[in-house]
């Protein structure tokens, strides 16, 4: 049974879905996937200023960043011009801090989301989600859902669970 008990103002979670927590963990133990997750935790970046801070190589950075990105550890922030009018992404880690408890065989891990991420997270989803769009009625204050694009996420992606969880409410 998953347990999740959030914080007041803190943004503070544990979390034991075995899962979760499975994600979490390979992806700290990565040396290079952890630097990353680091460099972005407090500040968002580019990929290649990312890269650059890291020390990593451009080949298997790009695809430990893709992997943050789809298990929903990375997590866009913003867009800003680049040269030659080209639009690139930034990107902010959505943990500030971890902390993993063993008790026995019990693991746990408590997580504090940076307020970037959270921010972030909860204006993805609102963008991709729902989208309202007022009735075509000429005296009609009333608005309905329409379709949107769908998301694709991994079944093993942060997202749905902090969806799932209440964490970030849409």
């Amino acid at each position: 049974m998953e347990k999740l008990v959030y914080g007041n103002h803190t943004k503070l979670v544990t979390i034991k879905d075995k899962s979760i927590i499975s994600l979490i963990l390979h992806s700290y133990a990565d040396e290079d996937k952890k630097k990353i997750l680091n460099t972005t935790a407090n500040k968002p970046r580019i990929i290649l200023d990312i890269i650059s801070a890291c020390k990593l190589p451009q080949t298997s950075s790009y695809r430990k960043i893709n992997s943050l990105i789809k298990n929903g550890l990375l997590i866009p922030n913003g867009k800003i011009p680049r040269k030659y009018g080209k639009i690139v992404t930034k990107y902010i880690s959505l943990f500030e801090n971890l902390e993993i408890n063993i008790v026995k065989n019990d693991i746990s891990v408590k997580a504090k989301f940076s307020e970037d991420a959270y921010q972030a997270v909860f204006r993805m989803m609102r963008e991709k989600i729902i989208n309202f769009k007022k009735e075509n009625m000429p005296n009609s204050k009333s608005y309905h859902a329409v379709e949107t694009e769908s998301i694709l996420m991994s079944s093993v992606s942060m997202i749905p669970f902090l969806i799932k969880k209440g964490i970030i409410k849409v």
